[in-house]
């Protein structure tokens, strides 16, 4: 096994990394985002799944797919989409997958899922395994529809777990992450338990009775790993890339750089010269952002939520977005801009201007009792848009940092 840092420190040639942000990706790709920055893994793509089927992943070592709609992300990947997946993986490439991303390689039967099957291996948080008498008590909890049958959740927030095969954190077996809706695997020969579900904290928040949640998750798999050709696709159940969990992120991030530079990926080709970026950029891009921030908080005042695809959102996750990019405006600030054509410039301001007047609307048609479901999807399609953007902006800053620190 190779050796990889012990602590957050930029590496010499790191792995070139995609993270998914196309259709079914929920906020939590954001997280990834957070995990990479502080472990100065600064060579990041966002892909969407049109630009996966146009050959996107020729120019990646890893692939990170987020937590979301399982189900929008295998329809909108299709069979080609999964074809350039499970050569990616086979040639080399690093799938890492949590939460709706790991649900996407396992076995299925169902429409859509059923063009990926690539790890054969059943799920225990599914209701065929329930009674009649236990199945009632999810009728007021989150599920997701599964055919005539439906994936259950059991438990939120921490879950405690026992790492297999020689990931530890800090050389303890035991580490918390959090769940918010993950598989609970069956052993199967199919793959490598990497952790296992082993009891809960005092911070998890039980969605059924605490024997129903312990029956469906202890003991079984919530982290697995399979070598496929000459890669490896790894799947977590719990969020391991979440902020607030550093030993968790600390496995996960070493995971990438052990193993996420595998195949010959081609060659980073420098941006093409353009203007720089001028303080008038990003004032202008903080007073909208600013704008933005305070209009999504007052969102979140009111009892408020929308059904998109399988997923519900909560005008919370609305400041993830906007909170992970305030939190980054004072370092492109500081520096000497960032090559990007006037063209991007502009239309990065207008679709910051068009967020804010989204969530204005979505406000004014709420205290008219009227309907904001329609208006919530196209809003978070362009907040990933927005994110995207300006993280790209933010991720090349941070490789030209690197590269003039390393001369």
């Amino acid at each position: 096994m190779k050796e990889f840092p012990s602590s957050p420190n930029p590496p010499l040639s790191p792995p070139k990394i995609g993270i998914f942000v196309g259709a079914g990706a929920s906020h939590s790709w954001l997280w990834f985002v957070d995990l990479l920055d502080q472990w100065g893994l600064n060579d990041v793509r966002f892909i969407n799944e049109k630009e996966i089927l146009i050959g996107a992943l020729e120019g990646v070592d890893s692939l990170m797919m987020s937590g979301g709609d399982t189900f929008a992300m295998a329809r909108s990947l299709g069979a080609e989409g999964s074809r350039r997946l499970k050569h990616f993986i086979e040639e080399g490439g690093l799938y890492i997958g949590t939460c709706a991303g790991a649900y996407l390689p396992l076995r299925s039967s169902m429409a859509f899922l059923n063009q990926f099957n690539w790890i054969n291996v059943k799920i225990s948080n599914i209701s065929r395994r329930l009674s009649e008498s236990e199945r009632g008590l999810f009728q007021e909890h989150a599920c997701t529809p599964y055919g005539c049958e439906f994936v259950y959740h059991v438990a939120r927030e921490d879950v405690l777990l026992e790492m297999e095969g020689g990931h530890q954190a800090n050389g303890s077996k035991k580490v918390i992450a959090p769940l918010y809706g993950g598989p609970s695997m069956l052993p199967s020969e199919d793959m490598q338990a990497i952790a296992t579900y082993r009891g809960f904290t005092e911070k998890t928040k039980f969605l059924v009775r605490e024997d129903l949640a312990e029956k469906t998750l202890h003991g079984n798999i919530a982290a697995s790993r399979k070598r496929m050709g000459k890669g490896y696709l790894y799947i977590f159940g719990p969020h391991f890339e979440h902020p607030n969990y550093p030993e968790a992120n600390g496995i996960l991030a070493r995971i990438i750089l052990r193993e996420g530079k595998n195949r010959a990926t081609r060659s980073f080709r420098p941006e093409p010269p353009s203007s720089k970026t001028g303080q008038s950029f990003f004032e202008e891009w903080r007073r909208e952002l600013s704008h933005s921030r305070m209009v999504a908080f007052g969102l979140e005042m009111l009892p408020i939520r929308w059904m998109i695809g399988n997923k519900w959102y909560e005008p919370e996750k609305i400041r993830v977005f906007l909170e992970a990019l305030w939190r980054r405006l004072n370092y492109l600030e500081s520096g000497e801009g960032v090559d990007v054509t006037p063209e991007d410039q502009k239309g990065m301001i207008n679709r910051l201007k068009e967020t804010t007047g989204l969530l204005r609307t979505m406000k004014k048609e709420h205290d008219r009792a009227q309907s904001t479901n329609g208006l919530a999807e196209d809003l978070f399609l362009l907040l990933k848009k927005v994110a995207s953007d300006f993280l790209t902006i933010y991720f090349r800053a941070k490789r030209t940092e690197t590269v003039r620190a390393q001369a």
